[in-house]
């Protein structure tokens, strides 16, 4: 049985409220597949799965206020992210880019990145980060 736990949704942001529930016990779920709707304070986001499998239970109901980190439903057979399979970073993964490398949200090269003043989109916001972009400059 694997638990899917409710990932990090941004700076400051450690809490929201369960607006819509996207799943049920016996439904199937993928790795990616968006599984609930979630109010912060400063936007509803849909927060996608990092598990696959088949829904056992899910441990919460709309309305509820969720904190980062708590598990939201569990799944059997389930595949998810492991510490053990996660990658791990090397030096060149760590490293900030030089001026003549940073990427603009475009992903062109040297051109400077447009202002976002919040990220509303958690997969954006955190493909930015991987991708060393940022969005506040």
């Amino acid at each position: 049985m694997t638990e899917f736990k409710l990932p990090e949704l941004g700076e400051n942001i450690d809490q929201g409220d369960l607006v819509r529930l996207m799943i049920a016990p016996g439904a199937d779920v993928k790795e990616g597949q968006p599984v609930m709707e979630l109010e912060t304070d400063k936007a509803v986001i849909e927060v996608p799965s990092s598990v696959s499998g088949v829904v056992s239970e899910v441990r919460v109901k709309e309305g509820d206020k969720l904190k980062v980190g708590q598990v939201i439903f569990t799944v059997e057979n389930g595949a998810g992210t492991k510490a053990a399979t996660r990658k791990v970073p090397t030096s060149s993964d760590t490293t900030p880019p030089s001026e003549g490398e940073k990427k603009s949200i475009d992903g062109a090269a040297g051109v400077p990145a447009r202002r976002v003043e919040c990220c509303s989109d958690w997969l954006l916001w955190n493909a930015s980060r991987i991708e060393g972009v940022n969005l506040r400059s």
